[in-house]
């Protein structure tokens, strides 16, 4: 009987192997970006475009998306990738949201990954200051004060008013009760009168 079945093989895209940035990497313009070859043959609105978006702002700058420079002819084929990348970045408003209509596309070497100082995890951006603000919470527990005169002192019960009880008992209460059957430990034949 035939094989049914195709085999598949996948191919994963790591970070080396992609021009040494993902998608959703954190990313900064090199030092000396102004004066690389990919960053002069701009045109001049877009190189002021991506001055702007890296200086305008504190928030993160993230990568949305990465092409290679010269589309393949045979996508899907690793062979085809090439070496030269163009990375569409956008700022990130907030965490995971990116500002997808200002997004830019810039040459892969003009960027580098930035880790904020974390070493190799990516993981943790830095909070922008801009987005940053004073918590005006009080979370130190404070005794609630009883005010007899701003409390209702009277409610309906039944048919006429009565005093509200409005205070929590500080000692535990005693409900009557009686237990339905026998404790065993009180009468220690009692499964075995209940089994005859």
């Amino acid at each position: 009987m035939a094989n049914k079945f195709l085999n598949l093989i996948e191919a994963t895209i790591q970070k080396m192997n992609n021009g040494g940035i993902l998608t959703g990497d954190r990313v900064e313009l090199v030092d000396d970006y102004k004066s690389h070859s990919e960053f002069t043959e701009l045109p001049k609105e877009t190189q002021d475009f991506i001055e702007k978006i890296f200086t305008d702002s504190d928030l993160n700058k993230k990568v949305i998306n990465i092409k290679t420079k010269y589309p393949s002819s045979a996508p899907g084929n690793e062979d085809n990738r090439g070496t030269a990348f163009i990375a569409t970045v956008a700022v990130e408003l907030t965490n995971g949201l990116y500002d997808n209509e200002n997004s830019v596309a810039v040459p892969m070497c003009i960027l580098v990954a930035d880790d904020g100082g974390h070493g190799a995890d990516f993981g943790s951006a830095p909070v922008p200051d801009s987005v940053k603000y004073d918590n005006k919470v009080q979370i130190d527990p404070v005794e609630a004060e009883e005010n007899e005169e701003q409390q209702q002192t009277m409610t309906q019960q039944g048919d006429s008013l009565k005093k509200s009880e409005r205070s929590l008992p500080t000692k535990n209460t005693k409900i009557p009760s009686k237990p339905a059957t026998p404790s065993p430990a009180v009468n220690e034949n009692y499964t075995a009168q209940y089994m005859s």
